[in-house]
């Protein structure tokens, strides 16, 4: 009776564990399944502080634009390292004024920046730094250069008729933002290598975003 009782029981302690382990790789299975993509998806749009820079850039000064865009950010490995696309609407252009005499010119465009890498460091749980460097190109679909005196519009012209004004441009983007949690303040300088009128396209971008 004792070796019938020990054997009962030696099957129900195999039976509880088997249940256990079958019960945990459950249990594993549907974490894993509730896990978020790795793949962080991103709205971000501001301020551009936009002027022209090089050969016969002297004379002109900045003016206040705007960059808006949707992107992704995916990480490509365990250190902080990770890739990413973005797609949006800006603007560039330059302004400036003297004795009541003001000109300024502005081209709203379509941009694409096809990669982008990057750096997070985390400085807590919620909080990080973000360093990354990537390339863009773009092209104006409108824009218009216009001359005021005492507040009056003396002259203008849309981007059709800028002879020498190249719509295309391409260039780099080198920043830095800080992460609280999905939220994000970022600074990037974006720089043009087409040139346009003997300048490039020089651009300072403070922006806003969130992740989700």
């Amino acid at each position: 009776m004792k070796k019938l009782l020990s054997l009962a029981a030696a099957c129900l302690l195999c039976a509880g564990m088997q249940a256990q382990i079958v019960s945990s790789r459950s249990v594993s299975i549907k974490s894993a399944q509730k896990q978020p993509s790795e793949t962080q998806w991103f709205l971000r749009g501001g301020l551009n502080i936009m002027k022209l820079t090089g050969d016969g850039a002297e004379d002109t000064g900045s003016k206040l634009g705007y960059n808006f865009v949707y992107g992704f950010q995916k990480p490509i490995s365990t250190v902080g390292t990770y890739w990413g696309m973005e797609f949006g609407l800006g603007s560039r252009g330059w302004g400036d004024s003297e004795d009541g005499y003001k000109v300024s010119q502005m081209a709203h465009n379509v941009q694409v920046s096809p990669f982008t890498i990057g750096y997070k460091y985390n400085i807590t749980d919620a909080v990080a730094i973000d360093a990354h460097l990537g390339a863009y190109v773009s092209f104006d679909y409108v824009g218009k250069y216009k001359e005021e005196e005492d507040g009056e519009e003396v002259g203008s012209a849309s981007i059709g008729d800028w002879e020498d004004w190249k719509r295309f441009d391409a260039g780099m983007n080198i920043g830095v933002g800080l992460w609280y949690s999905r939220f994000n303040l970022d600074f990037t300088y974006q720089r043009g290598f087409i040139k346009t009128w003997e300048c490039n396209t020089s651009n300072v971008l403070i922006r806003l975003g969130v992740a989700f």
